[in-house]
């Protein structure tokens, strides 16, 4: 098995968070990739806390659970995630040498600066680009460095196989999310995904399609809930439902809800800026950010869209950055889950990293 990204394999995708487990077979349709099985259920509550696997007995019986759900599955073979929180990107330079040389040169490059011993993580890079040479200097190689804890992929695994899967690879939630959203039309933009899920917001840079920088930051949708909840005195449960139904464009008689949530947001679009501004000083050809893409589950907040883009682009000479909701099945085409089930675009959403999962299982072949 591969454990992040070489091996081929027809397989279905796994998505697993802490609150739930997402699966998606696709099949091919007249030259087009439609949904053939899907599941979304809710995780049993312990089995993963703060991103740790707290019983891989307790996981396996949810992944089961769940890919039963889905039915129509047809393969044992799976692409599961792992979690922005649970992994490592790096982006790396090294002198040009022979992409044999490179297994041993990486870890002692990388060994600074991931705060776990090199020996307990599991590693995967790609080559990014070549660099030329620059005065006087080597020419380089730039690399994308992907790394992930043992123990939490080694516990996945063994989830996997007592639920009666065959892992084929292990995929950063970035990868399969930038597969999902990035369509032909942006294959040759500079695109900064920002992906607003339940515990975290993540922040994706890609350039012609491939992944350049991640980062994260600890604030999205629990937080919004959690701050509806204290400022407007209400249960989690209301105020959730206040969040989805209100977002930042209905006033509702409990209170102010941009009041509470605005100040979380601003945090987010100032991380948007940071995040820009450090690719596009350390970018060599010079490149801009082209455009931004909102995604994740908590992107669907009215107003959303509309209250980020008008920070982002606020004051005089600032360039303009258009800002739109991702369309996770732009290389699908179909918004039809099931017979019965068809998602709306916003919904569609919350389904961008297992829609990405999915369509690596799609693409490739077993070899």
């Amino acid at each position: 098995m591969s454990i992040f990204g070489n091996k081929k394999a027809k397989a279905f995708g796994l998505d697993i968070s802490d609150t739930s487990i997402k699966v998606m077979q696709l099949e091919e349709d007249r030259g087009h990739f439609k949904p053939a099985a899907f599941a979304d259920v809710k995780l049993s509550d312990k089995v993963i806390v703060n991103h740790m696997i707290a019983s891989e007995d307790r996981l396996a019986d949810n992944i089961a659970r769940a890919v039963s759900n889905a039915r129509q599955i047809s393969t044992e073979y799976v692409i599961c995630s792992i979690p922005e929180a649970k992994s490592f990107v790096r982006t790396l330079e090294l002198p040009k040498m022979p992409e044999s040389e490179l297994d041993g040169a990486i870890p002692f490059e990388l060994e600074q600066d991931i705060p776990i011993p090199i020996d307990q993580v599991y590693l995967d890079w790609q080559i990014i680009k070549d660099l030329p040479a620059s005065a006087g200097g080597p020419e380089k190689l730039r690399l994308m460095v992907t790394a992930a804890p043992k123990d939490y992929v080694d516990a996945l695994i063994q989830s996997l196989r007592q639920a009666h899967l065959v892992p084929r690879a292990m995929e950063l939630e970035s990868q399969a999310t930038a597969r999902a959203l990035i369509g032909s039309e942006d294959m040759k933009r500079n695109v900064l995904i920002v992906d607003i899920a339940t515990m975290q917001t993540s922040f994706i840079i890609v350039d012609s399609g491939v992944i350049q920088y991640t980062s994260s930051i600890p604030i999205a949708g629990n937080v919004f809930t959690e701050s509806i909840a204290r400022n407007l005195g209400l249960t989690s449960v209301l105020a959730e439902n206040l969040k989805r139904s209100a977002g930042l464009v209905v006033d509702v008689k409990e209170g102010n809800i941009r009041q509470a949530i605005l100040p979380l947001l601003d945090n987010i679009v100032d991380e948007m800026k940071n995040v820009i501004k450090f690719f596009e000083e350390h970018e060599l050809e010079h490149k801009t950010i082209d455009k931004i893409l909102l995604c994740g589950g908590s992107s669907r907040m009215g107003g959303i869209v509309d209250y980020i883009s008008g920070r982002m682009n606020l004051g005089a000479g600032v360039r303009s950055i258009p800002v739109n909701l991702g369309n996770p099945f732009v290389n699908i085409g179909s918004l039809t889950l099931k017979e019965s089930i068809t998602l709306s675009p916003l919904d569609a959403l919350g389904f961008t990293t297992v829609v990405g999962l999915a369509l690596r299982g799609a693409l490739y072949e077993a070899d």
